[in-house]
């Protein structure tokens, strides 16, 4: 089981501030085995016993396997090898951060969109039980039963999502398909592309060249559709290419990353660009999150409407017909 986003950026923050004043890596993770987060202290203690032996931290997090990411891994093992382990750990904790804080951000503005579901499902049935129409059961049956059977739906289409992602060629049409999804597609697409640019981000401050970096983090972003195009990308990056163009040939990367790739190229500041990037990508997929919390609601209470509507008029049908049977 791996650990949480928010517990991770604690724990490297942790870790990254006392390497950063000097403290040796053995003796942090000694005082780390009270203060880390709770969920985490009795990995710590064993990644503090494995530690003092002289072996590597990268190499004692590679025996926890799935406890961390292999970009973990990867980037500790690289600010070690360059001697700026406290870089590489602080950069991992801004990168959990902003996993931890997208994640809150999601849940948060779906919430309401979810709770007017549950009012829309329970709305109609409750006026039936309060006009004698339905028995106890039945409105049970009708709201909780219906509820269940939304969330069981959504749980298959979840698992059947998520087995695709698991096989080559299927994922990357499933990845095709859910970009095509209005709003949503998009969403998704922009999360991806901060996650990617935060990765190569996170590689160079661990001092790994530009390539290198590329190539790890597509191997571990969530979106099989910008791994497939780095891919096709990779052979033209260094010989016939600059990456910029590279990226751009495969013309699923949008204009406005090119530009700033190039940007970077010609000013040699990448590093910073990358920045911009980062965070041009997260605030655009925040507000396209804003967006949707804002309309999501406003379709509901359509919806809900619509029904009310849809019940006063059988109501009002059902009184015509007792009127002409007279």
């Amino acid at each position: 089981m791996r650990f949480s986003s928010k517990n991770l950026a604690a724990f490297y923050y942790q870790l990254g501030t006392l390497v950063q004043a000097g403290v040796p890596i053995q003796k942090v993770l000694a005082s780390s085995r009270k203060t880390a987060p709770r969920a985490m202290r009795s990995t710590v203690a064993k990644l503090s016993k494995i530690v003092n032996e002289g072996v590597p931290l990268h190499e004692a997090m590679e025996r926890y396997g799935r406890r961390f990411e292999p970009l973990d891994r990867h980037g500790i093992r690289m600010s070690e090898r360059s001697g700026a382990l406290d870089v590489g750990l602080l950069s991992l904790s801004h990168y959990y951060e902003s996993r931890a804080a997208a994640r809150r951000k999601l849940i948060t503005g779906f919430m309401y969109p979810v709770f007017l579901m549950v009012v829309a499902v329970c709305i109609h049935p409750l006026i039936a039980l309060i006009l004698g129409n339905l028995t106890l059961t039945q409105f049970l049956w009708d709201t909780v039963g219906a509820l269940a059977r939304i969330v069981l739906v959504c749980w298959i289409i979840s698992l059947l999502v998520r087995g695709s992602f698991r096989v080559p060629g299927l994922n990357l049409r499933m990845d095709r398909l859910l970009l095509s999804v209005p709003v949503l597609g998009r969403l998704r697409f922009d999360y991806a592309l901060s996650q990617w640019v935060s990765s190569i981000r996170l590689m160079l401050r661990a001092g790994i060249s530009i390539v290198p970096a590329l190539e790890y983090a597509s191997r571990t972003v969530p979106s099989p559709l910008i791994a497939d195009a780095y891919q096709r990308a990779a052979p033209l990056v260094g010989g016939q290419l600059e990456v910029s163009q590279a990226l751009a040939s495969t013309g699923v990367f949008p204009e406005e990353l090119i530009q700033f790739w190039a940007t970077g190229e010609e000013s040699g500041k990448m590093d910073e660009m990358l920045d911009r990037l980062a965070r041009f990508y997260e605030e655009r997929w925040r507000n396209r999150l804003d967006q949707t919390a804002i309309w999501l609601p406003r379709i509901v209470y359509l919806l809900i409407i619509l029904d009310i509507a849809r019940l006063i008029l059988t109501m009002a049908w059902a009184y015509v017909n007792i009127l002409n049977s007279f």
